[in-house]
């Protein structure tokens, strides 16, 4: 069922007039069931293995076009495609993904690029408290600690300029990927809900892939003392040759861990909370595996932060914050003068 959607949905694209690719891309933006026939051969991907060329083919032009609802069409794969990528190259299969690596390479070298051709770069102001937001108003604030905080309130954070790459190799591949979740993250309140869930279930995959599962579900690797092949043990004591050991652990570095945290705390506030907690719960603990500190800075100050705003609520907001809902009813004040069904007390007759 996938594979005929996914073969009409390449045909009609291939079929377009350069007119028609307005009119397609307003009606693509709001098709589910291409992106779920999507997710599915990608899952699936040594299944699919005809498809996979002509579909990062697609997305690839999808994200040249100059239409915005294309763009958000193809950046919503963007953390299933990193995966499957990491994935190959850990199992020594990157032969296999060259086409994923192409459209990989494509999204990056447009986004770290403006429109004439120079190095992008994005600016944005950390919020302080000497200036008023949607967090605090200025004026509840003390003359002293505003005084404090002024010095730091024209503090610019800067991303970029990074440099276009030919190819992905070991040197920068962390880079270009935490680049490629960066400007995920930027637009994340406009891609669809849906692939917030596989977000999320692709971070666990990303992260907890090489460490055996105990029976709780915490994913945790032995030591190498404890290892059925380990030098210290005799090879009589070796594993059985019929024994699956888990696939090689995919390398991860701090920034890049800190963009998929980010994420994943979007996605607790915006229909997912089970799922994004899930997947921060396996981020903290692959963190404190590899000891990154920052990223066990993100992942407790999420964590930390449920205790007081549980995700999940009805009145959480897009981020975290809580919004005051109007009631579904309103409640009407009776007055103690009021005459009532309940005012009179009924009395035994003799």
């Amino acid at each position: 069922m996938a594979e005929a959607i996914i073969a009409d949905w390449i045909s009609d694209y291939s079929s377009l007039q350069e007119s028609e690719l307005r009119t397609f891309a307003a009606q693509h933006e709001n098709d589910f069931e291409i992106s779920k026939a999507l997710y599915s051969i990608l899952n699936e991907r040594t299944k699919y293995k005809d498809l996979i060329h002509p579909i990062c083919n697609q997305l690839c032009n999808f994200y040249r076009s100059n239409e915005a609802e294309l763009r958000r069409f193809t950046l919503q794969f963007v953390p299933m495609l990193i995966y499957l990528y990491l994935n190959s190259v850990a199992l020594g299969d990157k032969k296999g993904c060259r086409s994923i690596e192409t459209l990989l390479i494509c999204i990056y070298n447009i986004e770290v690029s403006s429109d004439d051709g120079s190095p992008k770069v994005v600016s944005f102001r950390m919020p302080v408290l000497a200036q008023a937001s949607v967090y605090h108003e200025e004026k509840s604030l003390q003359p002293s600690d505003l005084r404090r905080w002024e010095e730091n309130s024209n503090k610019d954070i800067n991303w970029g300029p990074l440099p276009s790459i030919e190819s992905i190799n070991a040197q920068n591949r962390l880079k270009v990927m935490t680049a490629l979740l960066f400007t995920y993250n930027q637009q994340l309140n406009q891609i669809h809900k849906p692939a917030l869930y596989h977000l999320c279930k692709t971070t666990s995959l990303l992260v907890n892939q090489g460490f055996p599962k105990l029976p709780g579900g915490h994913m945790h690797r032995s030591s190498y003392g404890n290892d059925p092949i380990s030098p210290q043990q005799p090879m009589a004591m070796a594993a059985p040759s019929h024994v699956v050991r888990p696939p090689p652990r995919i390398a991860v570095n701090a920034q890049f861990l800190v963009e998929l945290a980010h994420a994943n705390y979007f996605a607790m506030f915006n229909e997912f909370a089970s799922a994004a907690m899930e997947a921060v719960t396996d981020l903290h603990s692959r963190a404190c595996y590899e000891m990154l500190p920052e990223v066990i800075l993100v992942t407790n100050a999420i964590r930390n932060s449920l205790h007081a705003n549980p995700s999940g609520q009805p009145s959480d907001g897009p981020m975290g914050i809580s919004v005051a809902l109007t009631p579904a009813t309103t409640t009407v004040t009776v007055s103690k003068s009021m005459i009532t069904n309940a005012s009179f007390r009924t009395k035994k007759l003799p």
